[in-house]
């Protein structure tokens, strides 16, 4: 007689995903740039400095979290894992 291969069940849940170098440097560096933004956006509101062009505006807010969002996920850090 011959001998069953044991199988074993395994259920993929997604594939392993890994962006690229140059779209990971791209991502953490935008990540680091807008959260920049976003604390002298916060230091502008409470205090007389004027680091930004037009001082503290919500737009810069807005802006600094769009592109913290779009830096994540640039870097991979929103990419499913297996």
């Amino acid at each position: 007689m011959m001998a069953k291969a044991k199988k074993t069940n395994q259920t993929k849940i997604g594939r392993m995903h890994t962006r690229s170098v140059p779209s990971r440097i791209f991502g953490w560096s935008l990540l680091g740039l807008s959260l920049v933004v976003v604390a002298l956006n916060w230091i502008e509101e409470f205090s007389n400095l004027e680091a930004l062009p037009g001082g503290h505006s919500v737009l810069y807010l807005a802006g600094g979290i769009a592109g913290a969002v779009v830096g994540l996920w640039r870097a991979g850090v929103l990419d499913a894992k297996s």
